[in-house]
């Protein structure tokens, strides 16, 4: 290891530490929870599954059809010529290439609104998250899945105190 990245190493333990010992006390959040049991979070949840549930449903069906179809050719191909065979194996091939690009679409869309939903929670997630924190006079709130953690007391969660917060300052 270089001098430098050795400092830098010695310099991160001691500084951090003390960093997190200045902090009162630690709490901790499970924002999962935070977007699935919130009302915003679920409300949020039940508006993708009406805009993308009948797109889905659409997809499942083609891919049934599809599955038909490959079906189809494999019990019929021995009674079909090889021209014939050709033919619906090419059929099939540009059914399923035109479903894999149809469900890409849907997939960077549902992303895309996935991300514009999930920042419409997360600023008012994140003001009851500091509203809790200063009312419990916690320094520092952390979320558990973050690398390092190795262990959190269930006495500093904060989860559901944030979600009745959540709930009674959102709509």
């Amino acid at each position: 290891m270089s001098r430098f990245a050795l400092l830098a190493a010695l310099a991160l333990f001691f500084i951090v530490p003390t960093h997190a010992l200045a902090a009162d006390v630690v709490g901790y959040v499970d924002m999962q929870k935070v977007l699935e049991d919130s009302k915003l979070g679920k409300r949020l949840q039940e508006q993708l599954r009406e805009e993308f549930e009948p797109r889905g449903e659409e997809m499942a069906a083609e891919e049934q059809e599809i599955r038909k179809l490959q079906q189809s050719l494999e019990r019929d191909a021995p009674l079909m010529s090889a021209d014939q065979v050709s033919k619906q194996e090419a059929d099939v091939q540009k059914r399923i290439e035109a479903f894999q690009e149809k469900a890409n679409g849907i997939q960077q869309e549902i992303m895309k609104v996935q991300q514009t939903k999930s920042r419409e929670i997360i600023g008012p997630a994140r003001d009851s998250i500091n509203a809790v924190a200063k009312k419990n006079k916690v320094g520092m709130v952390v979320e558990p899945g973050m690398s390092g953690l190795l262990y959190l007391d269930e006495k500093l969660d904060l989860t559901a105190e944030v979600i009745k917060h959540l709930d009674a300052n959102t709509k």
